[in-house]
């Protein structure tokens, strides 16, 4: 059995890593995942982005995943919210799977909302978020929508997601993916644990 990685993408004005380089394991979902990870043996590449500059993180991510791929692993594609769409995108690039957890359908409707935003929420290092910045998208959602390539997609949704509409997102998707809803929770995504044996169907079993 090939060695597995996960490449997993946190969601827009937020982090996955401090600024000393070190997993913010307060973030219970990523705590449940690195333990996860430890147990399985899975590689766990979890990088802070700036989705100020995507076409930046989709070349670096490539980069990431062909050199996993040069060592014998088997990658997988994760992320929440903005990293559910980057995770998606990515699997259309590269033909791996993707898992997608309270994903962002189309980030130039969504990201509108936060112009102005001048620090990250999770490191409060600053920077601006302007309208280019939305616009950006534009290229990104078009060739995903037209993409006649089918995608390996795993959605998973907090059905209280106060941020995102969680039916909606199940209605669009309802003929593209496998999607597994959990009662309550929240944007943030709350049933990580629960959620572990999605995780690893999709990684050892399919």
């Amino acid at each position: 059995m090939k060695k597995k990685a996960i490449i997993y993408l946190h969601g827009f004005n937020s982090a996955s890593l401090d600024l000393h380089g070190n997993l913010l394991v307060n973030k219970e979902k990523l705590a449940i995942l690195q333990d996860y990870c430890q147990q399985k043996e899975i590689h766990f590449f979890t990088p802070n982005v700036d989705y100020r500059d995507f076409m930046d993180i989709v070349e670096n991510m490539l980069f990431e995943w062909n050199q996993l791929l040069d060592k014998g692993y088997e990658v997988m594609f994760m992320g929440s919210s903005m990293g559910g769409f980057s995770s998606e995108y990515l699997a259309m690039k590269t033909g791996a799977k993707a898992i997608m957890i309270n994903p962002v359908v189309f980030p130039t409707e969504l990201l509108i909302q936060f112009i102005g935003v001048t620090e990250n929420y999770e490191t409060s290092q600053p920077y601006q978020w302007k309208q280019q910045h939305c616009d950006q998208f534009i290229a990104f959602e078009h060739e995903l929508r037209n993409c006649s390539r089918a995608i390996d997609r795993v959605i998973l949704l907090d059905m209280a997601d106060e941020l995102i509409d969680s039916r909606n997102t199940a209605d669009y998707f309802q003929n593209q993916a496998t999607i597994q809803c959990y009662e309550g929770g929240s944007h943030s995504f709350e049933h990580m644990k629960q959620a572990l044996s999605v995780v690893d169907q999709v990684l050892f079993q399919s």
